[in-house]
């Protein structure tokens, strides 16, 4: 056993020591008013002898009144706190409660709270526990201050309680808060926003102003951002506590965001909103939003836009605002300063689908003339290398695959790691497969619009051009479970009325035709699910209890062949001429509108590709999380969707239990980042919209026509996939987005409101070809309308009323 006055320890038993006594000692060696006291190292308290020492330096000390706090090795420190983990008692007035305080504090390393936090994060650990008796402050007023604030980077915080500030602590009163920006501490006065009721009364601005700049200090002192505790008797303040804000563990919803290269650039939502909408996780960040953005930028490189693909940073193209996903337009605006024929209006129609007043800054140096006509003809050759690049990536994907040698965590690590690449090049030869499309569509939309100089009705054009066709992947989804539906209902008629848990019994034993059915549906689309590119999102092929409420949906809804039949060049023609157009601009916009639509096929066929590549990926992550959890470097295998790919080397190769808190800080994140709404287009940073004014939304919401038609019905709010499994048939479902894996619920409902989409969506190439009506762009539908409001969607005109 050893003891030490607090600022008083020699350096050499620091590691002994534990956090809360090193930051007393370095609180008391910088000259802050701390009250004294000391520390007990390495004690027995078993031992008579132990105690009798630790009771004489109390005595020697003088100390009558203290407070007996734990202090434990790996208290306080980069990755834990143990914050009320561990024993504190106060007013400890004699010998017997001090002995008693001690011995409790100790033994607290072991209780329940402490043990399972230990067990939880810590479990590669060595820990250990001293003990600080520290003189007693009756406080007048008590409370903790935040060098950084919790919610506000650029902010301290105080938060104050009278008496006491273990009654902050364990929530018995309601502290006052005070937030204060940092440049406005020295001029502090009454520059602050007190959080709490105004007419509350406690600290002066001057203890404020002491207590903000004592704090600053502190944190230059000890070289990060600190969390205090403090008290103030008779007007004198003192120090209780310093203890590191672990920043690399404090998770914020914006921890993924770019910390530069937004000011001055278009950031919008459209497209890649529409393929992963609401907030993902930072596995998928470091994977399927990575593959995404180095597609992006390889498409840059070979357009002469840039000179190598790492010129631009990760996630220059692509980047994700608070989980939210985003394009940087301002990158792909590069374009227009390196070759002709890629204006930036040109890619805002084709991403955004239409034009926008102010494009912010266009980076990069202007080409010359001749590196400009290279630069455009490499660029025609990537629009016009579609065929190739989907027979390459057809075999890709058919041939991917991630085998380590055995199961070993590490081997698996490395199989994933080495392959990592692919999915980068996988999404690159997504946009060589599908930019025709846009390129086409945008195309469509420029000359449309020249004639009616309404955005709106001209994107209404294009979606009629783009109805009716054959051969669809995202549309043989829904055919092939009908398929099995129907299948399954010859085989028992009964199957209607089946639960779940009876349908699922029957697949697995139904008859050959069955089983045949339901094999070539998991060959073709086993990969597919809602929130695909998500890899938290299991395929149905993983998933058999989705995939079994799918089918039931499906039969629920109706088994009965929709035949899917192509529009003919004749009747697009018809169409056109309808829109009285003649001559040359007739043959002109029917040829752009068979090559939008078979784009429209190769975007559909790529996307499936991409995702059973993303398949892959997502299994063997689920394969490395069992074997990781199993040997206790995971609290459970979801755990694993909340790291990136390069934090998880770190599980895997070393302990780093700091970790596993800090996926679990952002798995409860996740809720409240996908609550957020956002607007299409921005210029610079995107910000999250306030909540909607119920109070000011009318009886027609506006939004875009994106299907024709008009359907009335009861509305049924879908935010997941749990609400969607509640959707009956008539109702009218509404959502923040329709991807691939709502398709089974197409049979239920009669119309579509959503809060995103385009006419080249995966929902909005459904709702066409099975004639729902839907409306899109709908801002905080799934808030301003309830499940059971009678609405009217009206498709053509991107209508929806609410029916009184």
């Amino acid at each position: 056993m050893k003891i030490f006055n607090l600022g008083k320890i020699d350096s050499s038993h620091f590691s002994e020591a534990g956090g809360k006594a090193c930051g007393l000692d370095k609180l008391i060696k910088n000259g802050y008013d701390v009250p004294s006291g000391f520390v007990i190292l390495d004690m027995d308290t078993d031992s008579n002898d132990n105690l009798n020492s630790v009771l004489e330096y109390y005595n020697n000390l003088g100390l009558n009144n203290v407070a007996v706090r734990s202090s434990a090795t790996a208290e306080d420190g980069n990755d834990f706190s143990f914050a009320g983990q561990f024993k504190t008692f106060l007013n400890i007035k004699n010998q017997e409660q001090l002995k008693k305080a001690i011995i409790d504090c100790i033994a607290s390393l072991d209780e329940d709270i402490g043990a399972s936090y230990t067990e939880r994060f810590a479990k590669n650990v060595n820990i250990k526990m001293s003990v600080v008796v520290q003189e007693m402050v009756d406080a007048d007023f008590a409370g903790v201050c935040f060098s950084v604030s919790p919610s506000c980077n650029n902010s301290l915080l105080i938060e104050a309680v009278e008496g006491l500030g273990e009654q902050l602590v364990s929530g018995e009163k309601a502290a006052r808060q005070y937030l204060i920006s940092h440049e406005s501490i020295k001029n502090i006065d009454n520059n602050f926003e007190s959080i709490n009721d105004e007419d509350i009364k406690m600290l002066s601005s001057n203890m404020i102003k002491e207590i903000a700049c004592q704090a600053m200090k502190m944190q230059s002192d000890f070289g990060m951002p600190l969390d205090t505790e403090w008290a103030i008797k008779d007007g004198k303040l003192f120090w209780l506590q310093a203890r590191p804000i672990t920043v690399n563990i404090q998770c914020a919803d914006d921890e993924f965001d770019p910390k530069d290269g937004m000011d001055n650039h278009i950031i919008t939502r459209c497209n890649i909103g529409e393929m992963l909408p609401e907030a993902i996780t930072p596995l998928t960040m470091s994977v399927s939003l990575y593959a995404i953005d180095w597609g992006l930028r390889e498409m840059l490189r070979i357009a002469g836009a840039i000179k190598t693909v790492d010129e631009l940073p990760p996630f220059s193209c692509a980047l994700s605002i608070k989980g939210h996903l985003f394009m940087n337009l301002g990158t792909l605006y590069r374009l227009e300063k390196k070759a002709f024929l890629t204006k930036a209006d040109n890619i805002n129609l084709s991403i955004c689908g239409r034009s926008l007043d102010d494009v912010g800054e266009i980076p990069g140096k202007k080409a010359g003339f001749f590196r400009k006509i290279n630069n455009t003809r490499k660029y025609l050759m990537f629009v016009l290398s579609r065929n190739k690049a989907r027979l390459r990536l057809a075999k890709l994907a058919s041939e991917f695959k991630i085998e380590p040698l055995d199961d070993d965590a590490k081997e698996i690590y490395a199989a994933i790691d080495k392959q990592k690449k692919i999915a980068g090049l996988v999404a690159h030869l997504h946009y060589a497969t599908s930019a025709h499309s846009g390129a086409m569509s945008s195309a469509i939309i420029q000359i449309v619009n020249k004639k009616f100089d309404d955005m709106e009705k001209s994107k209404a054009v294009l979606a009629e051009l783009l109805s009716g066709i054959g051969n669809i992947e995202s549309v043989d989804i829904l055919a092939q479970l009908k398929k099995i539906a129907r299948t399954a209902l010859e085989e028992n008629p009964k199957v209607y009325q089946m639960s779940t848990d009876e349908l699922d019994k029957f697949l697995e034993n139904a008859g050959q035709e069955v089983q045949k059915v339901q094999s070539e549906f998991f060959m073709r689309h086993g990969h597919r699910a809602i929130r695909e590119a998500e890899l938290r999102s299991k395929g149905w092929a993983d998933d058999r209890k989705a995939f079994v409420e799918y089918l039931k949906t499906v039969i629920v809804g109706g088994a009965e062949d929709v035949p899917m039949a192509d529009l003919s060049t004749e009747d697009l023609k018809a169409k056109i001429k309808a829109l009285r157009f003649r001559g040359l601009k007739k043959r002109i916009l029917v040829y752009l509108a068979k090559q939008a639509r078979n784009g429209v096929r190769n975007r559909e066929f790529s996307k499936s590709k991409l995702i059973q590549v993303l398949d892959v990926f997502k299994k063997a992550y689920v394969k490395l999380a069992h074997l990781l959890t199993k040997v206790g470097k995971l609290p459970d295998e979801d755990a694993i969707f909340f790291l990136t790919h390069e934090e998880i080397k770190t599980i895997v190769f070393e302990n780093s239990d700091g970790l596993i808190k800090k996926a679990l800080q952002r798995r409860r994140l996740l809720k409240e980042q996908t609550a957020l709404k956002f607007g299409e287009i921005y210029l610079g940073k995107p910000q999250p919209l306030p909540s909607p004014d119920m109070t000011a939304i009318g009886d027609i919401i506006k939004g875009t026509a994106i299907s024709k038609g008009i359907a009335t019905g009861p509305a049924r709010v879908v935010k997941n996939a749990q609400d969607a499994m509640k959707l009956e048939k008539g109702e009218i479902m509404v959502a923040a987005y329709t991807d691939i894996g709502f398709s089974p619920y197409y049979c239920l409902v009669e119309a579509l409101v959503t809060e995103i989409g385009s006419a080249l969506s995966h929902g909005a190439v459904v709702a066409r070809e099975y004639a729902l009506p839907l409306v899109s762009n709908v801002l905080g539908a799934t808030e301003i309308i309830k499940t059971g409001d009678i609405i009217t969607v009206d498709g053509t005109h991107g209508n929806v009323i609410r029916v009184k």
